[in-house]
C-alpha cells in the first residue's frame, strides 16, 4: 500500500493496537515508528514500588462536542497503557513471547494492565536487576513507535534498585522525580551522577545515600547536559556545599556553618547555577548566625521592602512573605563580576526553625521583583 495510505490506517489504531503490531516484527515496529511523531500529546508516568516498577503511558485526545448554544466543549478521550514488572517473575509464567530491543521478553495482558517479564539466563536468579533491565527495555521500545516528550511524575518508593536511575530516558523533560521522604533510600555513585548530570526535570526531591563509598561527594561535571528548576535535598551526606548540584533552586536543611560554605563559595565563583536558595537551619542562635557570614563581607541591601516581599509571593517554591517574622537582609558581592546577592534570615511561624533565603540578582529574578534594568 502507498505510505499515504499506511499513515491513514495506522491513525485510527489506539495504544493496544500499536503495541501488540510493535511486537510481531522489527519491519512492522519500523513502520510505526515512521509515524510516531503524528501522536501528540504522549506522556509517561513512572512508579517504582518495593514488589514491582508501573509505566503508564498516556494519549489525551480532544473531542469537540456540539451543544445547543453553539458553543464547542472539549471532551477528553484518554488513550492509556500501564505495564507493570515485577520483581517475582512467577506472575507471568506462561505468558506470550517477544524480542524487545534484543531480549525475549514475557508479557502478559490483563483488563487492565500488562505484566512483562525479562527472559535472560544471566539475570535469571537475580530477580531486581532482571525487572530494572527489563523496565529499561520496555521503556526503550515503547519510545521506538510512541512520541513520548514527558514523564510527568516519577516516584521511587524505599527501594532504589542499583542501575534504576541509569534506565531513565535522558530525552524527556520530566515534571516530578521525588524519592519518599519517609526512609533515605540507598544508591549508588553511578546512579546519582547519572541522574544529576542528565536529567531535565522540573522538580526533583532526593532522600538518598550512598552507603558503598561513605565518603562520596557529587562533584559537578561542566558538560553535563541536565536542567533541573527545583531541586529539594533530604538527605545531604553526598553534598560538597563548595560545588552543589546545577539546579536554579535549591532547597535543604543544613547548619549555619555549611550555608556558610555556599554562600563563600558563590562569592568566590562557584556554585553559579543557583539563583535562588533556600535552607532550613536548626536552633539558630546569636553565635551561629554570625557563623553564616565568616569571611564574607556584608553590605546594606539595595532591596526595598516591597521588593523582597514581591520575592516571596512571586515565588512558588518560598513561603508568604506574610508567614514570615524578624526579616534582616544584607547584600554579598560576587568578586568576579560584581554580581549581588541578597541574604535574606527570617522565622517562619509555622515551624520551629529559621530560614535562610539566597535572591542572586539574576535577570529572572530582577524581573519577578520588578527591577528588570538593574
Amino acid at each position: 500500500m502507498p505510505l499515504v495510505v499506511q499513515r491513514m490506517i495506522i491513525e485510527e489504531f489506539g495504544f493496544d493496537e500499536r503495541l501488540f503490531l510493535s511486537f510481531t516484527s522489527k519491519q512492522s515496529c519500523s513502520l510505526l515508528g515512521l509515524f510516531r511523531n503524528d501522536l501528540k500529546g504522549v506522556s509517561i508516568e513512572i512508579d517504582i514500588k518495593t514488589s514491582k516498577v508501573s509505566i503508564r503511558v498516556r494519549k489525551l485526545s480532544y473531542r469537540s462536542t456540539e451543544l445547543i448554544s453553539a458553543i464547542d466543549i472539549l471532551s477528553t478521550i484518554s488513550n492509556e497503557l500501564k505495564f507493570d514488572i515485577p520483581y517475582e517473575q512467577y506472575s507471568v509464567y506462561g505468558s506470550s513471547a517477544c524480542r524487545i530491543a534484543g531480549s525475549t521478553v514475557l508479557y502478559k495482558k490483563y483488563p487492565s494492565t500488562i505484566r512483562c517479564a525479562l527472559i535472560d539466563e544471566r539475570v535469571e536468579r537475580d530477580t531486581t536487576r532482571n525487572a530494572v533491565i527489563a523496565f529499561g527495555k520496555v521503556l526503550k521500545h515503547l519510545n521506538s513507535f510512541l512520541n513520548i516528550q514527558e514523564c510527568r511524575q516519577c516516584e521511587f518508593e524505599m527501594t532504589l534498585p542499583v542501575g534504576l536511575f541509569r534506565q531513565l530516558d535522558c530525552s524527556y523533560s520530566y515534571g516530578s522525580i521525588e524519592t519518599r521522604t519517609g526512609h533515605i533510600a540507598s544508591t549508588t555513585p553511578e546512579d546519582l551522577t547519572f541522574l544529576l548530570d542528565n536529567i531535565k526535570a522540573e522538580q526533583l526531591s532526593l532522600n538518598v545515600e550512598v552507603p558503598s563509598d561513605p565518603g562520596y561527594k557529587y562533584q559537578n561535571n561542566p558538560e553535563k547536559k541536565s536542567y533541573i528548576d527545583l531541586l529539594k535535598i533530604l538527605n545531604y551526606s553526598w553534598v560538597d556545599f563548595s560545588d552543589l548540584p546545577a539546579a536554579r533552586v535549591i532547597s535543604m536543611e543544613i547548619q549555619s556553618c555549611e550555608v556558610n560554605e555556599v554562600l563563600k563559595s558563590w562569592v568566590a565563583g562557584r556554585n553559579l547555577e543557583l539563583e535562588i536558595g533556600e535552607f532550613e537551619i536548626d536552633r539558630l542562635t546569636e553565635l551561629n548566625r554570625e557563623t553564616i557570614f565568616n569571611g564574607i563581607t556584608r553590605h546594606e541591601t539595595q532591596l526595598t521592602e516591597a521588593e523582597i516581599t514581591s520575592f516571596f509571593d512571586s515565588s512558588e517554591h518560598l513561603p508568604n512573605r506574610q508567614y514570615l517574622r524578624s526579616i534582616v537582609a544584607v547584600d554579598i558581592l560576587r568578586k568576579s563580576d560584581g554580581v549581588r546577592a541578597t541574604v535574606i534570615e527570617g522565622r517562619n511561624i509555622f515551624k520551629p526553625i529559621r530560614n535562610v533565603f539566597v535572591m542572586v540578582w539574576s535577570e529572572s529574578n530582577l524581573n519577578t521583583i520588578g527591577r528588570a534594568n538593574a
